[in-house]
């Protein structure tokens, strides 16, 4: 079994969203799979013989995982984990069961649309008696995480992280795995401060499938008093109802104006049982008052005096995008005194320093703009004029290199594992993003300049054998090796390895082709 864990403050995807309700269980010799709902991951109890719906796909029974949880277009830089979770009774009876999980990373790769593999590599060792959600912390020491058990029964392990996003706000990111509770979860609550704004709520959880009986139905999120608040129906009014059941990962998520500190989340136990809630420490909104300038005064106070329990000195704040956070605390990337979602709101026609062309909120005048004509690149991409595939901003020869020269073939060869596992025909840019090696590694071409032409004409010819005379250094690391200049190797170095050696002198003889 696996599920979804995902970090929505870039996108990236840190787990494999997927479900299968047929559980692995050993009886003896014989290995059967039952459906989850017959399973008791705290007892290791299951029935056998078991019964289970007939198959009607070819996918039933199979692990499943959306689309949109692999589309490398939805979840750029993601990184893959799954997890193999056995379930016995002398397991359970030698209280052995928590370390009865292990993972391990996996590339997924898309050798073409909607068509994915899952490529294992040995090197990646597999992370053994260790859940699935415990990934999310050993790629990211800032997420905080925590043990939880249900008295006299089983363990969630909670993951946690707070990040400051781009436009000033506090995203919170929470990861529940149920490891072996058959009680199960049915609430997740996330207390606030008073006044607190919360926006993007979200949550993320597994579809049962190929006939398993529960209910499929996403936990409601939202405010309720001082907190955030996720949760199902409880087990007398559905006992189908979609709770965190064993061996899954539920994910929610919010923005807030609040800064992070140590603080307790609440989560609901689904079936009855002493308790019916259990308090799991982890990182949350800060629940003093909310001053984001640190001068001692609320910031509601400090936008308002006529906000409760508020007394001078106050409202000496603005708020021109009305988000509840004082301007001061926002960002202000030009530093002129503004923060940057109201140099926006303020700006005047035709003033293209704090026009906002790609609507994220910050001053074109603080984006990239290589040809200076005031609009930044991602909405004006600077000209090509020689068709190179190198833009005349970074081109150190713009009109002389051949069209296409420095670009790399749109198809070819793609492997991974060096070169282990190779598929021919492979789309480059998906291969780069399938964290593969392409055939062409770089373009011919560096700076806009074909590798070789040091005379900067547009081809390799005579005028240039001199230029790779002089830059001759020798392989590295053999006697008398002579470092090339920086120049040398942008110009000559054809297989980028820090040397000018014979290596180099053949390309530049295999491409040499006269003026």
């Amino acid at each position: 079994m696996c599920s979804t864990c995902r970090d929505p403050t870039d996108g990236t995807q840190l787990g494999v969203g997927c479900s299968d309700p047929y559980s692995a269980a050993l009886n003896g010799a014989q290995s059967n799979m039952s459906p989850r709902s017959q399973v008791n991951p705290h007892t290791g109890y299951f029935p056998y013989p078991w019964t289970a719906p007939s198959i009607t796909s070819k996918v039933d029974r199979r692990l499943q995982v959306h689309d949109a949880d692999l589309d490398p277009a939805f979840n750029p830089g993601a990184r893959y984990f799954i997890e193999g979770h056995y379930v016995h009774p002398d397991d359970s009876s030698a209280g052995n069961q928590d370390n009865s999980a292990s993972y391990r990373e996996v590339l997924v790769a898309e050798p073409e649309p909607f068509v994915y593999q899952v490529l294992i590599d040995d090197a990646w060792q597999t992370q053994r008696q260790q859940a699935a959600v415990r990934a999310w912390q050993d790629a990211d020491p800032e997420v905080v995480e925590t043990d939880l058990r249900v008295p006299g029964e089983g363990l969630f392990i909670l993951a946690a992280k707070a990040t400051l996003t781009n436009s000033g706000v506090w995203r919170y990111s929470y990861a529940l795995q149920n490891l072996n509770s058959d009680r199960g979860a049915r609430l997740f609550s996330v207390p606030l401060p008073a006044a607190a704004i919360v926006a993007n709520i979200w949550f993320h959880d597994v579809d049962h499938h190929s006939g398993e009986t529960y209910d499929l139905t996403d936990w409601p999120g939202g405010v309720a008093g001082n907190a955030v608040v996720w949760s199902t129906a409880t087990y007398v009014n559905n006992p189908d109802a979609n709770a965190l059941r064993f061996d899954s990962i539920y994910s929610f998520g919010f923005d807030t104006n609040v800064e992070p500190e140590a603080t307790s989340v609440t989560i609901g136990v689904f079936k009855p049982g002493f308790p019916m809630e259990l308090s799991a420490p982890t990182i949350g909104p800060k629940l003093d008052i909310i001053d984001c300038n640190g001068n001692g005064v609320p910031d509601s106070c400090d936008l308002d005096c006529a906000a409760a329990d508020c007394a001078p000195p106050c409202g000496g704040s603005v708020d021109c995008d009305a988000n509840g956070m004082p301007d001061e605390c926002q960002p202000d990337c030009n530093s002129n005194g503004i923060a940057d979602p109201c140099d926006v709101l303020q700006c005047p026609p035709g003033d293209l320093s704090c026009a906002d062309c790609n609507g994220n909120t910050r001053p074109d005048g603080c984006e990239p703009d290589c040809d200076l004509d005031g609009i930044p690149d991602v909405c004006d991409p600077p000209d090509d004029t020689d068709g190179d595939g190198i833009t005349e901003c970074y081109d150190r020869c713009p009109l002389t290199t051949p069209p296409g020269a420095c670009a790399c073939p749109a198809v070819g060869r793609c492997c991974w594992f060096d070169g282990l596992i190779c598929w021919d025909d492979y789309p480059r840019d998906q291969c780069i993003r399938d964290l593969g090696v392409p055939d062409c590694i770089e373009a011919p071409c560096r700076l806009g300049c074909l590798v070789g032409d040091r005379d900067l004409d547009g081809d390799l010819d005579l005028g240039d054998i001199g230029s790779i005379q002089q830059c001759y250094s020798g392989p590295e690391g053999t006697p008398g090796y002579n470092p090339p200049s920086h120049e040398c190797s942008i110009n000559l170095d054809f297989d980028g390895d820090d040397d000018v050696d014979l290596l180099d002198w053949k390309a530049f003889h295999e491409n040499c082709t006269g003026p």
